[in-house]
């Protein structure tokens, strides 16, 4: 059956694509371009595909390809619960470009093998070649410096719920435009809330305003935190 790779952009994926080509194993890789990933992201992608075949997809989710907007347009921000983001710009984008059976490479590493699920849902199975080979998030650097390659950023959405408090900090320094912007949308999906009756509900479990100005407790590693479950 054909291997596709789900690629995010971040470590494990690119560490993971590194290994299943020094392995000699075939394989598709696959990026979602849902136009929210930090600008980082989207450099290190256009990089990337200078030097090794990539097929990027964009979403087609009621007529919006970019998450942002259809977000905006809805008056929505992702949830932690639901995670309704996740579905449907990443997941079932590629569920829908897939051509099962197959298996889906999903970039765990050996130090996350409590996250992996053998699903085999809609006739594509998931492997998990880092936890497979036991390669560690550090073994995942070490991996893509022996490539000559930079390590790259955690790859994420810069409206994700699941930052850390130093994410969104760093945001509103590095991308103010961007950290405007995911203000912008919580207040209005706010707006639209108090209209109707219901309930505060803010990206974060406060407004960014507040989480931008609190200190971060150190709970975890900076590379290891609890993680959105894209599974790129």
């Amino acid at each position: 059956m054909k291997n596709y790779l789900s690629f995010g952009g971040g470590v494990n994926s690119v560490a993971m694509y590194l290994y299943m080509l020094d392995e000699g194993m075939e394989f598709e890789a696959v990026f979602v371009d849902h136009g929210t990933d930090w600008p980082e992201t989207y450099e290190y992608v256009e990089m990337f595909k200078q030097l090794y075949p990539l097929t990027v997809l964009k979403p087609d989710v009621q007529g919006f390809s970019n998450l942002y907007e259809y977000s905006w347009h809805y008056r929505m921000v992702p949830s932690f619960i639901r995670r309704w983001c996740t579905a449907k710009f990443k997941i079932r984008v590629m569920e829908k470009y897939y051509k099962t059976p197959c298996f889906v490479c999903i970039g765990f590493d050996a130090g996350e093998a409590h996250r992996a699920k053998l699903s085999a849902s809609k006739g594509a199975e998931n492997r998990f070649p880092l936890i497979e080979a036991e390669i560690d998030r550090d073994g995942c650097k070490k991996l893509i410096k022996r490539h000559g390659l930079p390590v790259p950023m955690k790859s994420g959405c810069y409206i994700c719920p699941f930052q850390r408090v130093g994410q969104w900090k760093g945001l509103r320094v590095k991308h103010t435009d961007l950290f405007c912007k995911a203000q912008q949308l919580e207040k209005r999906n706010l707006t639209y809330r108090a209209g109707r009756g219901k309930s505060p509900m803010y990206i974060m479990k406060k407004p960014l305003s507040e989480v931008v100005n609190e200190r971060q407790v150190k709970l975890w590693k900076e590379d290891e935190y609890p993680p959105c479950h894209c599974r790129l």
